[in-house]
């Protein structure tokens, strides 16, 4: 007979979970109090349960494995619902186990009593409460089973406290093996004839391509037929950035060069994409619900295809695997029209990445050059992890991604992901540079998780842009209500103090010709390190500054 809590560990380990993030709570301590005996699985302790949840989300991409995240009941699990609905949002498989109260307790609003499969039916793909120990070890294995398959995505497992220390004769489950579905010869036939018809193919790589595998296939693809590729939102890493048939980062608000030149595909292949509304720039391109162009998708999910848009050709398969296919029907040779396109929309591409405006203001720093400064230091193996707010936008442009160089970032928009992603990521690769670029709002979110890195032997770089606003919203206030600033002004710490207090690096750059500096002694200095960039308020954006937004709202 064993306790429920170390069967569970068990069948943890057998589905290769090797390190779990957490914010200990009393709900499942039996848990922890078996993960102290297992010693070949790493606990992570964070000091807020969103920044374990992101953690875990960070961890995923890196590893290709569902994260795997513990948080108590009630005040817990409402603190990790952020990492849930990213990884809804983001097609991330996630295992998040919460703590629940007592069986004979339930239903009498006991003390931090939730119903998880009501709270979080909406985002998860499954949410259960376990009541029985005995179908412990088989529900995790569906729970890994429903997070990885079709559209992956994170499930919810509630763990009543008593029912961990329940004996039972069970041994851990083993893995489910999951679907494979591959094309068949004549659908990929197809695709090739469409291909060898369109004079402007384009393929727009998403997400589920986004691990060795995928990425190699979708370059081996693209050269041999000669397709450009544009990839979607958060994904620039999916191509070498400065390969020939590189064709741009579909980010939230693309500039219009881009989406005028993408535009003009008369055919288009979205593999493991969704083609949301950010990727499609608000539905536009390709449009929903009818394209101006041929349409081809490819997703492993047969709900999500062709559900708010009409494609040509509905593919549901694993987007690697289509690739591969597809491969074994490439032509002898890419037609010279097909060549010229490729040329024109990188050319278009590699331009954006040019810039030779200010790199200084009189409010600060303009963050474009910042972001210059780490693109021409940062090692081509780096991993960077990208908060949400405008300072990304420079990121997003500026910097060099792919050929190893990878980005993390929620597509999501969630505030906070930047700093504890970045702390995962520094844990999972000790080898590589590991920098965030972060606003001033989303630090003082998750900043605190700089105490895990510290604890853990972490040794991220954590880039602030300080310019004492939550800078999206004070663009938009600009552009509805110009000059009308309301509730966006932040009070800020001296950011390099505050990390010293941490046992951290603190560097402050006021000018642009410090940046460079500053990013080589914290990437020297191989511990955690914060650099703080006095950034322009007036160049809220890569787009417009404040003058600008007021001079076209007026």
């Amino acid at each position: 007979m064993r306790r429920a809590a170390d069967l569970l560990i068990d069948t943890l380990t057998l589905h290769g979970i090797d390190r779990v993030f957490c914010v200990p709570g009393e709900s499942y301590l039996s848990v922890l109090d078996g993960l102290a005996q297992h010693p070949h699985v790493d606990v992570v302790t964070c000091r807020h349960e969103s920044g374990a949840g992101f953690m875990a989300l960070a961890d995923a991409r890196l590893t290709g494995r569902p994260g795997v995240a513990f948080v108590s009941r009630g005040p817990g699990a409402m603190n990790a619902a952020i990492a849930v609905h990213s990884a809804q949002q983001d097609a991330v498989p996630l295992i998040l186990f919460v703590g629940q109260v007592e069986r004979e307790h339930r239903h009498m609003g006991a003390f931090q009593e939730v119903d998880y499969e009501r709270v979080f039916g909406s985002m998860a793909k499954w949410a259960v409460e376990v009541d029985q120990a005995e179908r412990l070890p088989d529900l995790v294995a569906t729970a890994f089973h429903v997070a990885q398959s079709g559209t992956p995505g994170p499930v919810v497992i509630a763990l009543p406290e008593d029912m961990l220390e329940d004996r039972v004769d069970r041994t851990p489950a083993q893995p489910l093996s999951l679907p494979v579905a591959g094309p068949s010869d004549d659908i990929l036939s197809g695709v090739a004839l469409r291909i060898a018809e369109a004079r402007k193919p384009l393929i727009i790589a998403g997400g589920l391509l986004k691990n060795p595998e995928g990425q190699a296939a979708l370059q081996d693809l693209a050269e041999v037929f000669g397709i450009p590729v544009a990839t979607a939102v958060r994904h620039a890493d999916l191509l070498p950035n400065t390969h020939p048939l590189y064709a741009g980062h579909l980010a939230y608000g693309a500039p219009k060069e881009l989406a005028d030149a993408v535009g003009q595909a008369d055919l288009v292949i979205a593999v493991g994409t969704q083609l949301g509304d950010v990727t499609t720039q608000g539905f536009r391109f390709p449009a929903a619900p009818l394209p101006a162009q041929p349409v081809i998708q490819v997703w492993p999910d047969a709900t999500v295809v062709g559900r708010i848009r009409h494609v040509d050709l509905g593919v549901v398969c694993d987007p690697a695997r289509f690739l591969r296919g597809l491969r074994v029907h490439a032509p002898h040779s890419v037609p010279e029209q097909r060549a010229e396109w490729s040329r024109h929309l990188h050319a278009v591409a590699a331009g954006l990445r040019h810039r030779d405006g200010p790199m200084d203001a009189n409010d600060g720093v303009v963050f474009a050059a910042a972001v210059q400064a780490a693109d021409r230091v940062l090692a081509d193996d780096a991993i960077i992890t990208i908060d949400s707010g405008n300072f990304g936008g420079w990121v997003q442009r500026l910097m060099r991604f792919g050929g190893g160089r990878t980005m993390l970032a929620p597509s999501s928009g969630a505030m906070g992901y930047g700093v504890p992603a970045a702390v995962a990521a520094s844990l999972r690769r000790p080898d590589r540079d590991v920098v965030c670029f972060v606003g001033d709002g989303g630090f003082l979110m998750t900043g605190n998780e700089l105490a895990t890195a510290i604890q853990t032997g972490a040794r991220p770089v954590l880039v602030i842009a300080d310019n004492g606003s939550y800078g999206t919203i004070r663009m938009h206030q600009e552009k509805l209500f110009p000059a009308r600033v309301s509730a966006t002004a932040l009070a800020n710490p001296d950011f390099p103090r505050l990390a010293e207090t941490y046992g951290a690096l603190g560097i402050l750059v006021e000018h642009s010709d410090q940046a460079a500096g500053a990013f080589q002694e914290a990437l020297a200095s191989k511990r955690p390190a914060v650099i703080s960039i006095k950034t322009s308020l007036e160049h809220i954006s890569a787009a417009a500054t404040i003058s600008q937004l007021r001079k076209i709202a007026s």
